[in-house]
């Protein structure tokens, strides 16, 4: 489902946080711990989709800023035009962390897609599981990439704002990913992953209603 390979274009800039949210920030603006494996510095995981939403409206208001989100169950809508923080969309995800490159990983190919032997290029700015394969590990450790962008390879699967369906030969412009569907995005690969589920196209899904110790986040703001 990463293909047909397709143009898009990211028209309006946007900042994104240069760790996935870990224990600590997500305990302090939620005043809850969900995760599996206990760490301040350990991403936060066992977080659904919608428990990622609302930590993004949290996050807004405790910063003085405008929710992006309006949450009436099951049912969320974004205001694109909010200060606040909210998911990555699909596209947004994967230009972060491509960071310019074409390569299977932003600082090369990968060699050895499969658990073991170890690629010695994912080695060098992922947790997955040939060099780890027991649990997450504290943020910020491995090489960034050109963007100064942090774990965006393993650790944990990063829940993007998008419905999951496949791809079209279309050209398009901040793509928002379709108006509905069943499981949600989800990006980067895991601890607990093969290489290969952790190059930058790579495309997951998981029910939005679900959490998983392998699926955490990160934010992004668009002012």
């Amino acid at each position: 489902d990463e293909k047909p390979v397709h143009t898009v274009t990211i028209s309006k800039a946007f900042y994104m946080s240069k760790y996935e949210v870990t224990q600590k920030q997500y305990q302090a603006v939620m005043d809850t711990n969900p995760s599996n494996f206990i760490g301040e510095n350990l991403p936060v995981e066992r977080v659904t989709w919608y428990n990622a939403v609302e930590f993004c409206n949290a996050l807004s208001l405790q910063e003085g800023k405008n929710p992006c989100y309006t949450i009436n169950g099951t049912n969320v809508t974004c205001n694109w035009d909010a200060n606040g923080y909210r998911l990555p969309t699909e596209a947004e995800w994967e230009y972060a962390v491509k960071a310019g490159t074409t390569t299977d990983c932003y600082n090369g190919t990968l060699t050895n897609p499969g658990y073991t032997p170890i690629d010695a290029n994912l080695d060098l700015i992922g947790w997955y599981y040939g060099n780890n394969g027991i649990k997450t590990q504290s943020v910020g450790q491995k090489q960034p990439n050109a963007f100064g962008l942090y774990d965006m390879s393993g650790n944990v699967w990063e829940w993007c704002w998008d419905w999951h369906n496949s791809y079209t030969s279309v050209t398009a412009t901040d793509p928002k990913g379709p108006s509905m569907g069943s499981n949600r995005v989800v990006r980067g690969g895991s601890w607990g992953t093969a290489a290969l589920y952790c190059r930058s196209a790579n495309r997951f899904d998981y029910y939005p209603s679900l959490s998983s110790a392998g699926i955490g986040f990160r934010v992004v703001r668009s002012n």
